[in-house]
């Protein structure tokens, strides 16, 4: 019988909102991931294939890529961080189906999630990365195909460094969407960096509407 890819779905909850779910998806046939935002797969996504070597596409044009980062300790490996900070829980709207929200405070700092992949023979039984020095929730695990090892999600408060970033102005459809965004509720955006250990962050931030509006 044959059945769906392996998933999980995961973001935030605080005072009867939500934010926008992150999905992890395994490949049927290779032990890949693929990595969207709720409502944005069609326009990008992130690509974890086996053969190391990673890539974001926008609209099946390829803009980001990078090369599997080595074990931060022997059996784990993390590939990518996502943040988000509770001011991105805006959506009241029903959350895709087995998605799972950690609930924080509304006063919380950011919750930071980490999608490790974890090689065959480290130590899963009543364990995840980040459990015992961190203090991590285990979000899921689902297993990668080929018997190649799982794939961990793990989620824990940590504040967000204050920085800022220069980007290029937006193209005319990017404009676009962004006014369409903006009809519909408050805009979030989801910046891209490298970590320190050689993951990728992708940081969910909510957008000043009237700086936006004046920019348009």
């Amino acid at each position: 019988m044959v059945t769906g890819s392996p998933i999980i779905q995961f973001g935030i909850a605080s005072e009867g909102k939500r934010t926008a779910c992150w999905r992890v998806r395994a490949g049927m046939r290779q032990p890949e991931l693929f990595l969207e935002r709720e409502g944005y797969g069609k326009h990008f996504h992130f690509s974890l294939h086996a053969s190391g070597r990673w890539h974001m596409k926008v609209s099946r044009e390829e803009r980001v890529s990078w090369v599997r980062p080595g074990e931060i300790v022997p059996g784990y490996t993390r590939a990518v961080g996502v943040v988000q900070p509770v001011a991105t829980a805006v959506r009241e709207d029903t959350p895709p189906e087995g998605a799972v929200l950690v609930p924080v405070r509304v006063d919380a700092d950011p919750t930071a999630f980490s999608l490790f992949i974890e090689r065959p023979g480290a130590n899963i039984e009543n364990s995840w990365p980040g459990k015992n020095a961190a203090g991590a929730l285990l979000v899921g695990r689902i297993p990668l195909a080929a018997g190649a090892g799982t794939c961990c999600v793990v989620a824990r408060e940590e504040p967000l460094q204050v920085g800022q970033a220069m980007f290029p102005r937006p193209s005319a459809d990017e404009l676009r969407r962004m006014r369409e965004a903006l009809m519909q509720g408050p805009l979030i955006v989801t910046i891209i960096g490298d970590l320190p250990d050689g993951a990728i962050g992708l940081i969910d931030l909510r957008v000043d509407e009237e700086s936006v509006l004046a920019t348009l």
